[in-house]
């Protein structure tokens, strides 16, 4: 019998979780299915997805050879906090007052190196192992983090063999996660990643067994925030390098799915809008590395511009019919009355929109009151906020309490939408259309507008806010800021001819499409053609693009060695290999580190799970001009960066 060489996506998006069965040899999407998130138990999600298109039988679960993961739960889990306790050692170092590592517990002890790679005081092993003792009782992993470990890591590497002695605890090492300068930021990006270890272990646990119970014996593949892969042994190994990578996943089905090497990705969910560059094929990468909440850390990702516009995002109107989309998440109306359908009736003895709900969680940490709250939602769901007041009439501060139960996750409020004028336009049909009717005629009611002219001005600003929001993107690439006064956010709007009544009509041109992935772009972005004069291309399958790219990506590894002069007229080769060594001659230096460099790379993609690899190097001088009695340009230093491709592995199929 001839098998199929399938794949499998996943992508767990802000409101649902995406799969997609792909024929990896033409691309072509077999089936999709789409499952809500669910943040309290990902994996609950991820397996109703798995579940919907299994449930198609059109296609032998035996013939899936890969499955590639994109997941929110790294991102999900920096923002709320959650993972283990970790100690962090700094070497060589003594951070600022006002910094913190994001660690429970900190020591700073003497060693570390300088610029040159040199050591600039000898690691000081008693207050190393005073510091393991204070900690290993109190934490569920280490991080050693020392000054310059990316040109030398000696002592990042002696302190975490004594701490795997003394402890057998694991340990991250600073240099391990990245070869860029700044040891504040390698240290946070190091103690994030400890913290997810336990937390992303235990969810990839549980999808390789619910994939296994499901007869999917395949290679899992984890989506990183730089829009490739990487296996499960080292997503396990560096879960913080799964830092957006639903956006990525994104951009890069967007390329899979329109075959175009430069595009700009646009991305419309339910909860946000992201928007991100594809140049020549390859994601345009931040340079200073992804930034979750307070945390800027030096985790290769994406440069993605994300604003909190979406399907689900709430939607207010003035009395001149003026809209504001946005930012805040709420239930849809439709969505809400498939559930509760009592709240059609409530809407229309009320004339509210906003009702409340909980999410099911624990409630250990909440205060009395908070509590008394909680549970008064939990019996009387969609309720109001009067209703609230009546019903816990002992909390005189049942506003502030609700709002602080909503923005930790334990209540939800419904509210108007994109979802429900879609639903009103009959565009989609998936929940309750009359309630999302009863939400727009009262909305318009309060607007003094006719229904359908406020679907209308609606629908337009909708189309308005998605094209401003790819200039504002543009404008911060180009320009390196982003003013925000009133004259400057007018011409924003006129190059996407969003201004009502406007004398001005700007003509507009960009060097490459838009690409539209996204359940609701088919009816946002067409319109952009006109407005900007550009090309929209809304590609099939754009519904579930993030779960095509997800799965139809390659393993990379890439890293920087620099070579450096010095005084004596010698040459550094700077690392993390171990410690430099030095060469008489520019050329013998260069020659040594792109050797280094290529081996390097070229076995971290194969414990990435790589096959086939190809391996590239770039040399990059960096020259001034000599000063005094010295003519023409010398030599600062030399970049090699050296970047290693390779196909995933996959499991062979048994033999019957």
């Amino acid at each position: 019998m001839t098998s199929r060489k399938l794949g499998l996506g996943l992508d767990t998006g802000g409101t649902y979780t995406d799969a997609a069965v792909i024929d990896m040899s033409t691309f072509e999407v077999l089936v999709k299915a789409k499952s809500p998130t669910t943040y309290h138990d990902l994996s609950i999600g991820i397996l109703g997805a798995i579940d919907g298109v299994l449930a198609t039988k059109s296609f032998d679960p035996a013939d899936i050879q890969f499955v590639g993961l994109s997941t929110t739960l790294a991102t999900n889990s920096i923002l709320t906090g959650k993972g283990g306790k970790v100690g962090h050692i700094g070497i060589g170092w003594t951070p600022h007052q006002d910094y913190s590592s994001g660690a429970d517990i900190d020591a700073y002890i003497k060693g570390g190196h300088g610029v040159w790679a040199q050591q600039m005081d000898p690691l000081d092993t008693e207050a190393l192992e005073t510091a393991i003792e204070e900690m290993k009782d109190k934490v569920d992993s280490f991080v050693v983090s020392a000054h310059f470990s990316v040109y030398n890591p000696d002592h990042e590497r002696t302190a975490a063999k004594m701490i795997k002695e003394r402890t057998g605890m694991p340990v991250v090492l600073g240099h391990h996660l990245s070869s860029q300068l700044g040891v504040p930021e390698r240290s946070v990006t190091a103690v994030l990643n400890a913290r997810l270890l336990p937390i992303i272990s235990d969810f990839l646990d549980s999808v390789e067994r619910s994939l296994n119970e499901r007869r999917i014996s395949a290679t899992i593949l984890v989506f990183k925030g730089d829009g490739t892969l990487m296996n499960l042994k080292m997503a396990r190994e560096r879960p913080v390098e799964t830092i957006l990578s639903g956006p990525a996943a994104s951009l890069m089905g967007a390329k899979i799915l329109c075959k175009e090497e430069n595009s700009i990705m646009v991305d419309i969910g339910g909860t946000s809008t992201d928007i991100a560059f594809l140049d020549d094929g390859f994601p345009r990468i931040s340079k200073d590395g992804a930034t979750v909440g307070r945390w800027r850390t030096r985790v290769k990702a994406i440069d993605i511009w994300t604003v909190g516009l979406g399907g689900d995002s709430h939607v207010v109107s003035d009395q001149r019919g003026n809209f504001k989309i946005g930012p805040e998440r709420v239930v849809p109306l439709s969505v809400a009355a498939s559930k509760y359908p009592s709240i059609k009736t409530k809407m229309t003895e009320t004339s509210e929109t906003n009702y409340y709900m909980v999410i099911d969680k624990g409630t250990s940490r909440l205060a009395e009151r908070e509590r008394a709250i909680y549970d008064f939602v939990k019996k009387n769901p969609v309720c109001t906020l009067e209703e609230v007041r009546v019903g816990v009439p002992d909390v005189y501060t049942y506003r502030d309490i609700v709002k602080r139960l909503k923005d930790r996750g334990y209540l939800q409020m419904t509210g108007l939408t994109a979802t429900d004028f879609m639903h009103a336009l009959g565009l989609f049909s998936s929940f309750d259309t009359e309630a999302a009717n009863i939400g727009v005629t009262f909305m318009a009611n309060w607007a003094n507008m006719p229904v359908d002219e406020f679907i209308e001005s609606f629908q337009g600003e909708m189309v308005t806010r998605v094209g401003e929001e790819v200039m504002r993107k543009i404008v911060l690439d180009e320009s390196g800021e982003m003013p925000d006064a009133p004259g400057f956010n007018y011409l924003l709007r006129a190059t996407v001819n969003g201004n009502k009544g406007s004398n001005m009509r700007m003509n507009l041109h960009l060097d490459r499409p838009l690409v539209g992935i996204g359940a609701p772009t088919h009816i946002y972005m067409p319109p952009l053609e006109d407005r900007m004069d550009i090309k929209v291309i809304i590609p099939k399958n754009h519904d579930v693009g993030n779960a095509v790219g997800a799965v139809c990506s390659q393993i990379s590894e890439t890293v920087t060695v620099q070579v450096f002069p010095n005084m004596d007229n010698l040459f550094f080769v700077l690392g993390p290999f171990g410690s430099p060594v030095t060469y008489s001659h520019v050329e013998q230096a260069i020659s040594s580190a792109k050797r280094q460099a290529e081996e390097y790379v070229r076995n971290r993609a194969y414990e990435a799970g790589a096959e086939n690899i190809r391996v590239r190097s770039d040399v990059h001088e960096n020259k001034f001009y000599g000063g005094v009695n010295v003519e023409g340009e010398q030599v600062a230093w030399v970049d090699i960066v050296a970047r290693a491709t390779g196909d995933p592995r996959i499991k062979e199929r048994p033999v019957d």
